[in-house]
């Protein structure tokens, strides 16, 4: 499994602040980690380039090249707060195998309330696909296959999350999200419609 951390070229300013609180928070990451944006470079990582690309163009371009069975996503401005839990990171992707395409590893967020139990598997709960962000870009890991079939050329990032919301029941597979989260961060990120948070730019500099 890899780590694919996206961004574009407007926020690569943003991956020194992730890198340094993803590596603090996150010290025994067994995963690769890779960027993926337009055209400029994230220093010190991986970084693949698809050129001027929509946001699900470029997702798609580096997952048909790059990826195998599952990855995990992240966004570059959700700035870890505290630590990871890898061993709930490991059990996530043995959990998003068959007809489970997503397993949400982030905190709950107030649309938790559309949670369903789930007998089957321990420790995760459903979420039923006919509910507002069904499809969600926090932290989560996916199956590469499903992921695609989500995709729709030339849409945003937002799009993505809207309209696949919409798309995603005809899709054959499950989404489930972990009990506790793997992955802590201020839910928003770093970014509110493109403005810095400035509670969050502060909490930066004070932990750094």
């Amino acid at each position: 499994m890899k780590v694919v951390v996206a961004t574009c070229n407007k926020y690569t300013w943003l991956a020194p602040i992730f890198l340094h609180f993803y590596r603090k928070n996150w010290p025994d990451n067994p995963y690769e980690t890779e960027f993926v944006t337009e055209t400029a470079e994230v220093r010190c990582m991986p970084t693949y380039q698809a050129g001027n690309l929509s946001w699900a163009d470029r997702m798609a371009w580096y997952l048909n090249q790059y990826v195998g069975g599952v990855f995990l996503l992240l966004v570059e401005d959700y700035i870890l707060t505290e630590g990871v839990d890898t061993a709930l990171v490991k059990r996530a992707v043995d959990v998003c195998t068959g007809d489970v395409g997503c397993v949400r590893i982030s905190e709950y967020n107030p649309l938790s309330r559309f949670l369903l139990p789930n007998g089957a598997i321990s420790g995760f709960k459903e979420y039923p696909l006919d509910k507002p962000y069904s499809v969600s870009l926090q932290a989560s890991i996916w199956q590469k296959d499903f992921f695609l079939d989500i995709l729709k050329q030339r849409e945003s990032v937002w799009q993505t999350e809207l309209e696949g919301s919409k798309r995603v029941h005809t899709l054959g597979k499950r989404v489930l999200w972990s009990d506790t989260p793997a992955f802590t961060y201020v839910p928003h990120g770093y970014m509110q419609k493109g403005v810095v948070d400035e509670n969050v730019e502060r909490w930066t500099k004070e932990n750094w």
